[in-house]
């Protein structure tokens, strides 16, 4: 590859997700229908590095890595056919022999809202964490907490090398959360993920935000809050309430992952942040209406907002 080939890498989980369209969602025993199926990629850091491929700008050379793993099984050859097919740089995707690939059935009813029940496997138990090789060329990183070893790493490397790092702050051991926050750039909780991290429930989020800035220091901490948009605060105190794109929701599966991956995109394009974030914001909105958009798609919604 050209020595002038950049990267964004994307570091952790991989997840082929069983999509069932339903009517309603449902808390009892029973049988239903669906008016609609769908298998493909998921997970934190995948559905982040896809939005980021289709957001990019095709004539410059960043390119998309993923680093993750996978089993030897029939879901972890179709995820690698599929994230393959849409030109996602795999040379950091580990292959395990014997492992069992991390596998979701997700419900969507017809107001958009999901129910995912998550197999985790044992791919990434089991893999080595990503050889220095994998970060040649990287100029941001995006981590989820699904493989912590590999997101000290990863973190670790933006650090010393000064390029712009995300969290994708999603709910996770007490511990991990604690261990990564620090480390990243950028660190966007889900409000469950904050709740993870605070560990109270019923803080609310201003409060569980400002909680977590006094126990860091210089890092951009965002929680995201659907409908509600997002609260953002700055590592020079300031903290600020960012409306949300109002948007016909079809689908909020993955939207939160397609904000993440936006932002690192964004950000390591040279956006300054409030801009940046707000793109962010825009695509994940534009997500749940749909599908993710490429970039065409998201100029032309910004141009309109």
């Amino acid at each position: 590859m050209s020595r002038a080939t950049r990267r964004l890498l994307f570091v952790g989980q991989a997840v082929l997700d069983q999509v069932f369209c339903v009517e309603r969602l449902s808390a009892e025993a029973g049988k239903g229908q669906a008016s609609d199926h769908r298998a493909q990629a998921g997970g934190l850091a995948t559905n982040a590095a896809r939005a980021a491929q289709r957001l990019r700008d095709p004539s410059n050379k960043l390119s998309v890595r993923l680093a993750s793993a996978v089993g030897d099984d029939a879901a972890g050859l179709l995820l690698q056919q599929d994230l393959g097919d849409e030109g996602i740089d795999l040379g950091a995707l580990a292959c395990v022999a014997g492992a069992r690939t991390s596998v979701s059935a997700v419900l969507v009813d017809s107001l958009g809202e999901r129910q995912i029940h998550n197999f985790r496997g044992d791919a990434l138990v089991r893999a080595p964490v990503p050889e220095a090789a994998s970060f040649d060329g990287v100029v941001g990183v995006l981590v989820d907490p699904r493989w912590p070893a590999a997101a000290m790493a990863a973190l670790a490397h933006a650090r010393a090398a000064h390029i712009v790092s995300v969290l994708d702050a999603e709910v996770a051991p007490r511990e991990v959360l604690r261990t990564l926050v620090p480390l990243a750039d950028w660190c966007v909780f889900s409000r469950a993920g904050l709740s993870a991290w605070g560990g109270d429930a019923d803080l609310p989020a201003a409060e569980a935000l400002a909680l977590a800035a006094r126990a860091t220091s210089g890092v951009e901490l965002v929680v995201t809050l659907g409908a509600d948009g997002a609260q953002w605060h700055r590592p020079d105190g300031t903290c600020h309430v960012l409306p949300a794109f109002r948007v016909p929701v079809v689908d909020t599966n993955g939207a939160g992952d397609v904000m993440h991956g936006a932002l690192l995109l964004s950000l390591a394009e040279g956006r300054p942040p409030a801009a940046a974030l707000r793109r962010a914001m825009a695509a994940a909105a534009l997500a749940c209406s749909g599908q993710c958009p490429d970039r065409a798609e998201l100029d032309r919604f910004m141009e309109t907002v």
